[in-house]
């Protein structure tokens, strides 16, 4: 069995255009891909990602002005009860595990929690949770049926830097992509976090095997609502420049191998009509894919943690 070969599409001699300035460092850029809305279907325009010929950052120019549209009926259908959250959230207890080798209690800051699942889970766990979401729906069920102290925000540095307390973990599943200006959330939550307090980042991993193979195509730049991508020595850069240190990243963790999953059963969805057929199908590239995956840190997914040291 051979795996899909995917190229990119023509991008109308983009390459001879000028490019944009790194929207972090101000370095130069080269084109990167040009992605289209593959996942929902929201539009038929295309994104163009550049990649910072300094820094590495992959980022999207231009950003649409107004992103609601993209998003239009959320990522998950927010339960109706806790009860419901909580058999939901069940399934992914595996999230809190690079948090729980380092941390088993404390103030933990969520940003990007949507309907509260890690935070659920967080909160059940015995730590004292915040969260920051942008949708005033989820902020609603949060504050009411979790009983999570939550915060609408669609600015998040702001947000940290007008707080004053600090937190024991900060962490960002796979929110930060997300964000317009990355690097001054990472910032910000540097400065909110204790001594010894920890940042858990999870993106998707654009140096993936995966996305060598599919490129633009790749289910998880989910153009345009991506707006940024940090390769794995970009990433740790950024956050050493805010005084923090690595203590683990991986790119074969469970979530990983989730988000791979998802990826290839898309891929035979799009060729099979028979449901068992291209779940045979999906689950055979599934695991062809894991033993071609020969490069260290080559997983569909990163799950970075960083710790704030404690000065002497």
């Amino acid at each position: 069995m051979n795996l899909p070969s995917v190229h990119e599409a023509p991008c109308n001699n983009l390459e001879s255009m000028a490019t944009p300035a790194c929207p972090y460092c101000t370095g130069a850029s080269t084109l990167f891909t040009v992605a289209h809305d593959g996942n929902r279907h929201t539009t038929s325009l295309a994104f163009n990602y550049y990649q910072c010929d300094a820094c590495g950052l992959v980022f999207m120019n231009p950003i649409p002005q107004d992103m609601r549209p993209f998003y239009k009926g959320g990522y998950q259908k927010i339960p109706d009860t806790l009860s419901e959250l909580r058999s939901i959230a069940a399934q992914e207890k595996y999230r809190l595990d690079p948090i729980l080798k380092y941390k088993t209690s404390g103030k933990l800051l969520e940003i990007g929690p949507w309907m509260g699942i890690f935070s659920c889970n967080a909160k059940d766990a015995g730590f004292d949770v915040t969260a920051i979401d942008i949708d005033q729906d989820c902020i609603d069920f949060l504050n009411g049926t979790v009983g999570i102290k939550a915060l609408q925000s669609s600015n998040p540095a702001e947000t940290l830097a007008g707080m004053d307390e600090k937190f024991d973990v900060i962490a960002l599943w796979h929110s930060l992509e997300h964000l317009p200006t990355p690097w001054l959330v990472i910032q910000r939550a540097a400065e909110r976090l204790a001594p010894g307090g920890i940042l858990l980042i999870a993106i998707p991993n654009i140096e993936s095997y995966e996305f060598s193979i599919f490129k633009q195509a790749w289910r998880h730049i989910d153009a345009p609502r991506h707006l940024h991508f940090y390769p794995i020595q970009s990433l740790i850069a950024v956050c050493q420049a805010n005084g923090l240190a690595k203590l683990e990243l991986r790119t074969k963790d469970q979530l990983s191998k989730t988000l791979s999953s998802d990826t290839w059963y898309t891929w035979a969805k799009s060729r099979l009509p028979v449901k068992y057929a291209r779940g045979v199908l999906s689950l055979l590239a599934f695991h062809l894919a894991q033993t071609r995956e020969k490069k260290e840190n080559s997983g569909s997914s990163m799950t970075a943690v960083f710790h704030l040291p404690i000065s002497k």
